[in-house]
């Protein structure tokens, strides 16, 4: 495959200011309407938050609010049939007697090209909104290259992380609803996780509404793309927006071999130089 620019976007939507269905709608529209705006760009990618279709409703009201992850799904479809474009939507979806925490891949032809269910769910998660844990690490290919996707609390674990570099994803979808870190910590697990998997990250997280002044206590945004060296290429800050970079796909990670050897590339000694028996438990 012959390297290609393209272009990748990011959509933080407001997160919502109280609990109640409108301020889920609210996130919902804003949302689709960003994405919309990005994809008029002629981006090849964009990606949207974890808990998209429910982010801003009670507990109680989940059973309800989840039953629209369908009609937005044909929506976000439709859009990427028109413009040609992938699409990563997260949603909280009922199966059977639980829930899963799924993002969809769309693909050009706005049909599914497939999903991948959140595989660490937080303790909430569990006791409180039935959510039941993914078991498998998956990889998608694209006409762009292949495509990982995580979502929110896998990022602390970097076995996921192992078990994706072996597959040799271009690209690694984040969603996140990522909120009791501090920026600091946010940004380096992210930077962190590209330069182990030497992938493009895209963390797609929510921001502060417009209107709101921004402070130390809330959601800090963040949403980005990150280059497989670990350089933060796009960053939407903590308001609502859009992050949007400019990528070459695919790259090949490269810089001198330690012990005075040439540039080469690091997928390639890592790979090399790992010692997998050594990392059972």
């Amino acid at each position: 495959m012959n390297p290609e620019r393209i272009t990748i976007a990011s959509i933080q939507p407001p997160f919502p200011q109280s609990k109640s269905s409108s301020e889920n709608n609210q996130i919902i529209e804003s949302g689709l309407a960003m994405t919309v705006e990005a994809i008029k760009k002629e981006v090849a990618f964009v990606c949207l938050p974890e808990y998209f279709n429910c982010y801003g409703v009670e507990a109680c009201e989940l059973p309800v609010t989840v039953k629209n992850w369908q009609s937005i799904l044909d929506d976000l479809c439709r859009l990427a049939r028109e413009y040609r474009s992938y699409i990563i939507l997260p949603v909280i979806q009922p199966i059977e007697d639980a829930y899963r925490n799924r993002a969809y891949l769309i693909n050009t032809q706005g049909e599914i090209a497939g999903f991948y269910d959140k595989t660490h769910i937080t303790i909430t998660e569990k006791q409180d909104m039935g959510i039941v844990a993914g078991d498998q690490v998956k990889t998608f290919d694209t006409e762009y290259g292949r495509v990982g996707i995580v979502i929110c609390y896998d990022i602390y674990f970097p076995e996921l992380f192992a078990s994706l570099r072996r597959q040799r994803p271009d690209m690694i979808f984040f969603p996140s609803l990522q909120r009791s870190d501090h920026e600091l910590a946010n940004t380096a697990l992210v930077q962190t996780r590209a330069m182990d998997t030497q992938a493009y990250i895209v963390r797609s997280s929510f921001g502060c509404p417009l209107d709101v002044p921004w402070t130390k206590d809330m959601m800090f945004g963040q949403s980005a793309v990150v280059h497989p060296d670990g350089t933060i290429l796009a960053n939407a800050g903590h308001y609502e927006g859009v992050a949007l970079a400019h990528v070459t796909l695919p790259f090949t990670w490269q810089r001198t071999r330690c012990g005075g050897y040439g540039p080469m590339p690091v997928r390639d000694f890592l790979h090399e130089d790992g010692r997998p028996e050594l990392y059972k438990p």
